[in-house]
């Protein structure tokens, strides 16, 4: 039913629209949300120039009579969403939001009609993924196959609208280019390196008139309507909003970015209400690849005059560049420049003014006119066009997944120490890959050195931007972050504040940028450096989970790694009531009473099999006896071990388990087997029998009803057939006594009881009460289900038995008492026969009788 429901949904929207291009559908179960681990996931690749993308999803149930769920949906480009369940608190150095994530609600059904649609506009092109669960399921603990277990699942289908023959523009020259429909798209490709980009739409040329047809009269209408620039997809469409709005005959606009995306395609929207000619020129200025090769940093010595560091850090890392001029790219028209874009040469003073031939991070130079203006202070928010060098990151691999690192190369070795001088800022960046960095967490912590506490009367703050896709902003000299959540500050007024962290789980691939700027504080106020640089402690990482070192999910959870097809990632499982993505919000968290109450209900509820463990030795039932014993040691050797926060293992959680399972299950085997009154000499092989089914039905499957029916059908059947063979082979029904009917009927009422408990009763909130409580009943029902004493071993030959006035064993219960004529001579062996019937008589004692009676 699911598959027909999506072709349909397909064939609707593909009959109303041909440029719909569909995605595979794909389909997956929903499980209730405890752990990311229980996510379903879904991958979508959506191309480049897609106008409209649209998501259909229809949750199913297998059976009518099952409940309706609510659905949660989320969608987000890139990477795996973050889903942070039950309200649960954000950290503040967790970072979560994404460049495109939507989330939608949809409910359960057994015959769906109607699929909930996810429309997203212009999005993203590349990876899409889909992350849907159940929330708030309290799912019920039960046996496999006592009761319909309710299955539910996703069907999800993509469909999207892709615009064709964009133009591509060239850079650095100017084009005319003719509309020919009300949105006309035009790309144009932003290489590495760009610093600055600029966008001139001028000389609007009208080539339709409107005129009234009443009047003939010509009528007023706008060049351009409205005017859009968008980097990576086509920039959207807001009549109501425009970016850019009415441009008349005429006119220009010229839009100016700095620090653009590079390394891809940005698109430029042109609304118009009629043919329209215009001329549009592109402009960028970039950093040339051969200037980043001559950026090597290396290790000097400290100079006597600066501040003294720690043994550890007596290394800090500077680069120099070549006495050779650099070349910085432009494309810029000038009136004392060409107009066809060639390059100018200029000077490192350019790039960073008021400093030194010491200073690091050399990249380029300046002309001689311009190099009379950086003797002043320079505005840097009219400068955004300068190429700030860019220190690149080197990924250090490791073995284990999650787990690379980032450091600066130097000539020898790697180290994390960088030199941050006053000035302009310090940028760095690393890049991240699909699939292979995005089921963890990227990392980036700061560290001041501490002794610059000490080093100057100024406070000291070193002022740190991360961004995602390209470099952070620099305003007026400053360095600006683009959002609060992504700003590092460290600062040398305590030890408390020299480390700040920054923690993105999930993270975008993508290259991420890290700028560092010195800032110091005389008084509360903003004044320069007394200190010429400072040392900063990168520790940027890839990691599992959330935090670094053994404890990737604090005190309160367990990280675990989640293999499913193409996705690979790691979340936390919190124990206990935590919540949180690191299991770090405590507000439900249970109590350490409850902890200890719940571990000690598990597992001293146990004890209740030493009653039958008793029972059974005095009535001398020595295989019982061990064997309730072995089942009360497996079980409390389980629980313990089965614990979130305070467990014990001796052995593998595997073998536990088989040993928990396997022996409960011989015990009522074993219970059950002598209750038909089975000869003694065929006990031993009914125990093996039993040993030799529920063995090999414990490993198939410890859950399963069939592994618990099939050994205790057959179990009932013995006694049973017992029972039916006596009465058809001597005639006659086992007498019980009113005690044992008694016994026997509570025992099976609480084994019925506790069967009850386990198989529908049971859920992931009450598991400590309901299972303890279990273990309770069903250690007292074996003390009304065991049998009676079995009778004593006939004695040695030539010995007389010692009298006895019943039979104890089941085994009298069957026994048939007729005449009987036994002929012993004086050279026989004597017999005694004892029984509770007194007209058992001897043949002697018969002719003693009678010969008494002649005398008399």
């Amino acid at each position: 039913m699911k598959t027909p429901l999506l072709l349909a949904l397909y064939t609707h929207v593909v009959a109303c629209s041909v440029s719909l291009v569909p995605e595979v559908s794909q389909e997956g179960l929903l499980q209730p949300y405890t752990t990311y681990a229980d996510v379903t996931l879904f991958h979508f690749h959506v191309p480049a120039e897609v106008v409209r993308v649209t998501w259909e999803f229809a949750a199913f149930m297998d059976d009518p009579g099952c409940r309706v769920r609510e659905v949660h949906i989320l969608v987000q480009h890139g990477s795996y969403p973050v889903i942070f369940h039950n309200n649960a608190t954000l950290q503040e150095y967790l970072y979560i939001r994404k460049a495109a994530v939507h989330k939608i609600v949809t409910r359960t059904a057994y015959q769906p009609h109607d699929a909930t649609v996810l429309p997203v506009y212009n999005p993203l092109p590349g990876s899409w993924f889909a992350a849907a669960y159940i929330p708030n399921w309290n799912e019920q603990m039960q046996q496999e196959g006592i009761i319909h277990k309710c299955r539910y699942s996703l069907g999800s289908i993509a469909m999207w609208t892709q615009k064709g023959r964009v133009k591509t523009l060239h850079v650095g020259s100017r084009q005319t280019i003719t509309t020919h429909e009300n949105l006309s798209y035009y790309r144009f490709y932003v290489p590495s390196h760009t610093w600055f980009l600029q966008v001139n739409v001028s000389n609007c040329r009208m080539l339709e008139q409107a005129v009234n047809r009443e009047t003939g009269e010509r009528m007023f209408r706008w060049c351009v309507r409205s005017l859009a620039l968008g980097a990576r997809s086509l920039p959207t469409y807001v009549p109501d909003k425009p970016e850019v709005a009415n441009i008349t005959e005429g006119d220009s606009y010229v839009f100016t970015v700095t620090r653009p995306y590079a390394d891809g395609y940005y698109y430029l929207l042109v609304a118009t209400e009629g043919e329209t000619k215009l001329d549009i020129t592109v402009h960028t200025r970039e950093c040339t690849s051969s200037s980043y090769k001559k950026l090597v940093p290396h290790v000097r010595e400290v100079e006597a005059t600066e501040y003294t560091v720690s043994s550890q850090q007596e290394v800090r890392f500077v680069a120099t560049a070549s006495p050779d001029s650099s070349t910085l790219v432009s494309t810029q028209e000038k009136d004392n420049k060409p107009a066809n874009g060639a390059s100018s040469v200029v000077t490192w003073e350019e790039v960073w003014p008021n400093v030194t031939h010491k200073s690091p991070l050399v990249m380029a130079r300046i002309t001689s006119q311009e190099e009379e203006d950086m003797m002043h202070d320079v505005d840097f928010s009219s400068e955004g066009h300068r190429c700030y060098p860019i220190l690149p990151l080197a990924r250090i691999k490791h073995a284990s997944d999650f787990t690379d690192t980032f450091l600066i190369q130097g000539r020898e070795w790697y180290s994390t120490w960088l030199s941050v001088k006053r000035g302009p800022p310090v940028f760095t960046h690393l890049t991240l890959l699909p699939f292979t960095d995005i089921g963890g967490t990227l990392s980036m912590n700061i560290l001041l050195d501490e002794l610059l506490m000490n080093a100057t009367r100024q406070l000291i703050s070193v002022v740190g931007c991360v961004r995602k896709g390209r470099p952070p902003d620099v305003i007026h000299g400053s360095l600006t972050c683009e959002e609060q959540q992504l700003t590092l500050n460290v600062t040398s007024r305590s030890k408390t504040t020299v480390e700040d962290l920054i923690l993105i789980p999930f993270p975008e691939p993508d290259t991420w940028y890290l700028a560092l700027q010195l800032v110091c504080y005389d008084g509360g106020v903003r004044a320069t450096c007394m200190v010429s640089q400072v040392m900063v402690s990168l520790d940027v990482r890839t990691q599992p989970c959330v935090f670094a070192g053994d404890s990737p999910c604090g005190e309160h959870g367990l990280c675990q790694e989640t293999h499913r097809g193409m996705f690979f990632f790691t979340s936390c499982v919190c124990r206990e009531g935590w919540r949180g993505w690191g299991c770090e919000d405590g507000d439900e968290a249970h109590g350490w009473a409850s902890v200890v109450t719940g571990v000690c209900l598990l597992t001293l509820s146990n004890l209740f099999f030493l009653p039958p463990a008793l029972v059974a030795l005095r009535r001398r039932l020595y295989s019982q006896a061990l064997l309730f014993t072995a089942t009360m040691i497996a079980s409390v050797l389980y629980h313990a071990c089965d614990n979130e926060v305070v467990s014990y293992c001796v052995t593998k959680y595997e073998v536990l388990q088989f040993t928990d399972f396997f022996f409960s299950l011989l015990c009522f085997w074993v219970t059950v087997v002598g209750l038909g009154g089975v000869g003694c000499e065929y006990r031993p092989a009914l125990h093996t029998l039993g040993v030799i089914v529920i063995a090999p039905a414990v490993q198939y499957s410890r859950t399963a009803l069939a592994s618990f029916t099939l050994p205790m059908a057959i179990a009932a059947a013995i006694p049973l057939c017992h029972v039916l063979y006596r009465r058809w082979w001597k005639g006659s029904w086992p007498a019980l006594e009113p005690r044992q009917i008694l016994c026997r009927a509570i025992g099976l009422t609480l084994a019925l009881i506790g069967l009850i408990m386990f198989a529908l009763l049971q859920t992931k909130d009450n598991y400590r009460y309901v299972h303890s409580s279990w273990h309770m009943v069903i250690a007292l029902s074996l003390v009304f289900l065991l049998p009676s004493r079995p009778p004593a071993p006939p004695p040695a030959s030539g010995q007389p038995l010692a009298h006895s006035p019943s039979l104890a064993s089941d085994d009298a219960e069957l026994i048939d008492v007729g005449e009987a004529t036994v002929d012993y001579t004086t050279s026989s062996p004597v017999f005694h026969v004892t029984s509770d019937v007194d007209f058992l008589l001897t043949d002697n004692e018969e002719e003693s009788q009678t010969s008494d009676k002649e005398d008399e």
